[in-house]
């Protein structure tokens, strides 16, 4: 699973993945541009505290992590209610650390978004 500081990184990622999403508590669905809408207005009224941060399913569902263990899940994707999404985070060493400049490096990236160093 991705990790975001921002809905609207997340809200990037998700529609890669999917076209279509509904907000987990509600009937609500949202398009491409909606969703994209909606998080940059979220970010801007009411952006996260720096400890929290977004998660993106394999799928395109979109989840919020407060506590850095607990995932609330804020959108579904259509293919989301076959999806087994987790409801804690499986921290098994999704971030790592550049071992250049030290700074946070999500798993899978190749370079330091920072220095540049190739990440092995």
């Amino acid at each position: 699973m991705e990790q975001f500081n921002t809905l609207l990184e997340a809200a990037e990622c998700a529609v890669t993945r999917c076209k279509s999403f509904r907000f987990a508590t509600s009937n609500d669905s949202y398009e491409v541009k909606d969703l994209l809408v909606l998080a940059e207005t979220s970010d801007n009224e009411d952006p996260i505290d720096e400890d929290s941060f977004y998660v993106v399913s394999p799928a395109g569902a979109i989840g919020l992590c407060e506590d850095g263990k607990d995932i609330d899940w804020l959108f579904l994707t259509v293919s989301s209610t076959d999806e087994n999404l987790p409801t804690t985070l499986q921290t098994t060493s999704q971030i790592n650390f550049c071992s250049k400049c030290g700074n946070r490096v999500i798993l899978g990236t190749r370079f330091c978004g920072t220095c540049g160093k190739k990440i092995n």
